[in-house]
């Protein structure tokens, strides 16, 4: 907002319309990473890419940065360089549409460097309102504000960049609050100084996520009353003279509102479990609203904020909004700004000695708010796939440099300050840049995450709270082991993912026969030694994965642990490979690692037409069902495992322990009902979704119909927020998944194996970069490439 203001002369919220650009330039902006814009904007880029598949318009993504994210791994063209360059990169830009001038200061731009930024803004000249220059949140606010303005010079403002109100005001351009010292500054300011009796923090912890430097903890002491209410015994109840166990948002009535300011009414899902309150009950009671101790129900406040909006349509508004979950029209309107006529002024690169420290959130427990769930901790982060912990992040070239490797535990000063972790070999990071990651090192976090990874907020300077230059490493010869659920991420020459140029989008050694049984069509690609099942005259159930949409940013592997009472089995057994999830989402890389192309790939259970599982297994307890499904049979399983031994997926997991027959009351209740919750020595896999079919075909058989096209959505299929899972009956013609499947780019994962899997994937479609490692010629597949690992 303070970036719009500079530009405009007031503060606005961005609201990148990415299924409009056909070039997008980002610097250091994960737009389809973690956070609370990812799943619109990973939904609008979609539409963009599917537009690509059509034939309809381009969709180029370029890309600078000094870490990977998931909007990196996704580009056309990426520059890895450092965190400091990222505004002389936006300046050169600028200058290059008539944006202001590259100052003769500063240290200037590599070749390479210089190479890019010239196709960058090449390309967004030629876009004009099609393109979309942006600048991530971590930069200062006149670095966004150029390129705030270099869009309004290319006519994208109101097309590919759009603004709206800001739901909560600001002062406006000009205003002393922006030169003044944050709030929360001014707080600890005062605390210091004796002016604060009495401190309610409500949902926070600033004692475990304040900055190094910022006083905090010294200041609390001078506070002769401190409460807390939140969720958990946290840093900062811990210091507090009372803590008030604040109710979950799922046991509470309330309001919200989306990043595009959409009203959501929040309904509570179940009763609350415990003694506790809500945060409008806490909230009244610390500021005296509750006369005479009244304690209206929540739900009634929420009603009367809208009562008294409404008025005489509140009783039809108001069901309305809790049946559709929001409230419509409430979305924040859209503002077409005037550009202010002089760009702001961009400070010059430092000059620095030593390494660079870039600071960012955990993409799987955040800033720590969600480091007591288990279900998150176990959450393989996209890139680095480790789980329960967070590990320093170095390139290649520096591991080598240092003779480091993976798991080594090593010192990281910066700022005066430093702290002890594993480091983390990241292939395309840039050399001298180190990675860290907020949410551990926790010390009070409940029993999930306490005491576990480092505390990156004990390094992060108060001043620069993203990055901070002149750091040191040091190893300390200690090790330790990382549980990761994917240790080796090389491509290295197999076509696991398959990629196509947007110009040739077939794959000519596995195209799939048109028909209208697509796998009855796949059945004649290879000859075989199982006996060949007819299908039967009801569904015939099969899903496509689109490659070319997947971000993997792991939404459907928690969408299976929730949907599927899938067991979490801790650090520990995950080292050891015994991790129990029901999906995994693979990452790969290929090329040379200092700047290599990378891709994601889910992986569930394959369902097999021909399947080795069951030919393998005892017992028979793993069988064939008449629409497709291979299903487990928890009773008959004796655990042998020569299933899981026999299948090449790799997807079938076996319960060694009983993981959940002492759960507390609320973790119960957590769990699905229409979902067998598993004892220990039994195998279990991906279902498709068993019990949401057999729901769907309940309901078609009361009405006396077949199911239709889109009435079953699997779990993972319903959370991806890019629609790249198609999931439906391949007996049926005119279904999604059928068209998907009997396309150009389907391919099925080691067809090699003759399994003839009911799911497969369609092949990414990759526009080679012009420049830089791993470039291939217009027209050929890459997917032959070789790599190298590391981590």
């Amino acid at each position: 907002r303070r970036a719009a203001a500079l530009a405009f002369g007031r503060p606005l919220d961005r609201q990148p319309a990415l299924e409009a650009a056909e070039v997008v330039v980002a610097l250091d902006d994960d737009l389809l990473g973690p956070g609370p814009h990812q799943i619109v904007t990973a939904r609008r880029w979609a539409e963009r890419r599917r537009d690509l598949q059509a034939g309809a318009g381009d969709s180029r993504l370029m890309v600078a940065e000094p870490v990977p994210s998931l909007t990196g791994t996704r580009a056309d063209a990426r520059l890895v360089t450092p965190a400091r360059r990222i505004g002389r990169l936006a300046v050169t830009i600028a200058a290059e549409l008539g944006v202001g001038e590259v100052p003769a200061t500063g240290p200037a731009l590599t070749a390479r460097e210089r190479d890019w930024a010239m196709r960058a803004a090449r390309a967004l000249a030629a876009a004009g309102p099609r393109g979309l220059f942006t600048v991530g949140p971590r930069h200062p606010a006149e670095v966004q504000a150029l390129a705030f303005l270099v869009n309004a010079r290319t006519g994208a403002l109101g097309q590919t960049l759009r603004f709206t109100e800001p739901v909560a005001a600001l002062p406006p351009a000009g205003s002393t609050s922006f030169d003044r010292p944050t709030s929360f500054d001014q707080l600890v300011d005062d605390m210091a100084a004796g002016r604060v009796t009495t401190l309610a923090v409500l949902g926070a912890n600033p004692a475990y996520a304040a900055p190094a430097g910022s006083g905090f903890g010294e200041a609390a002491a001078q506070v002769g009353t401190i409460i807390h209410a939140g969720l958990h015994v946290d840093e900062t109840a811990a210091i507090a003279g009372w803590h008030l166990p604040l109710a979950h948002e799922l046991e509470s009535w309330s309001d919200a509102r989306a990043v595009d300011g959409t009203v959501s009414i929040i309904q509570p899902l179940v009763r609350p479990f415990h003694d506790v309150r809500g945060r409008h009950r806490v909230l009244a009671g610390l500021t005296g609203i509750l006369p005479g101790g009244a304690e209206p129900p929540e739900r009634a406040w929420v009603m009367e904020t809208w009562r008294q909006r409404w008025g005489a349509a509140f009783e039809d508004r108001w069901r309305a909004a809790l049946l559709a979950g929001l409230v419509e029209g409430t979305a924040a309107p859209e503002v077409r700004p005037d550009a202010v006529i002089d760009p702001p002024a961009v400070a010059d690169e430092p000059v620095v000695d030593g390494l660079s420290v870039v600071f960012g959130p955990d993409p799987t427990i955040w800033d720590g708010r969600f480091a007591d769930n288990a279900w998150l901790q176990e959450t393989p982060k996209p890139a680095n796939k480790v789980t329960w912990t967070n590990v320093i992040g170095i390139s290649p070239a520096l591991a080598a440099a240092r003779g480091l490797k993976g798991g080594d535990v090593v010192t990281l000063s910066a700022a005066g300050r430093s702290l002890q972790g594993p480091v983390w070999i990241t292939p395309g990071q840039e050399a001298d840049t180190v990675s860290v990651t907020f949410g551990y090192g926790r010390r009070k976090a409940g029993r999930v995450g306490q005491g576990i990874g480092y505390d990156a907020f004990a390094i992060r300077p108060h001043g620069e709270i993203w990055h901070v230059e002149e750091a040191r490493l040091q190893a300390t010869g200690a090790s330790r082991r990382i549980a990761t659920t994917q240790a080796h991420q090389a491509m290295d020459g197999f076509d696991f993912v398959r990629t196509v140029p947007p110009d040739a989008q077939d794959i000519s050694h596995h195209r799939a026969t048109p028909g209208p049984k697509a796998a009855e069509a796949e059945r004649a690609r290879a000859p075989t030694f199982y006996p060949v099942r007819e299908s039967g005259d009801g569904p015939s159930w099969a899903m496509a994965i689109d490659l070319d949409l997947c971000i993997g940013c792991n939404a459907c592997v928690v969408a299976c642990v929730a949907e599927n009472n899938v067991a979490m089995v801790g650090e520990d057994l995950v080292a050891e490979g015994r991790e129990m999830h029901w999906l995994r989402v693979d990452h790969y890389h290929e090329g040379d690692p200092a700047e290599p192309r990378a891709y994601f790939q889910p992986v569930p259970c394959m369902h097999c037409e021909q399947a080795p599982c069951e030919m393998g297994c005892p017992v028979n307890a793993t069988v064939h069902s008449s629409e497709g499904l291979n299903v487990q049979i928890y009773n008959r399983c004796i655990g042998t495992r020569t299933c899981s031994s026999f299948c090449p997926y790799k997807v079938r997991r076996f319960n060694w322990f009983d993981y959940t027959g002492d759960d507390p009351e609320e973790l119960r209740a957590m769990r699905n009902p229409d979902v067998t919750v598993r004892d220990r020595g039994v195998m279990e896999k991906c279902t498709y979704c068993v019990q949401r079919i057999s729901d769907a075909r309940i309901k078609a058989k009361i009405d006396g119909r077949p199911i239709g096209d889109g009435e079953v959505v699997t779990a993972c299929q319903q959370a991806c927020p890019t629609r790249a899972i198609t999931f439906g009956n391949i007996a049926d013609p005119g279904a999604e998944v059928t068209r998907q499947k009997t396309g150009p780019r389907n391919y099925a994962l080691l067809e090699e194996a003759n399994t003839w899997p009911r799911t497969t994937y369609l092949a990414r479609i990759e526009e080679p970069d012009e420049t830089g490692p791993g470039e291939t010629a217009p027209g050929e597949s890459r997917e032959g490439s070789e790599g190298e690992g590391a981590g």
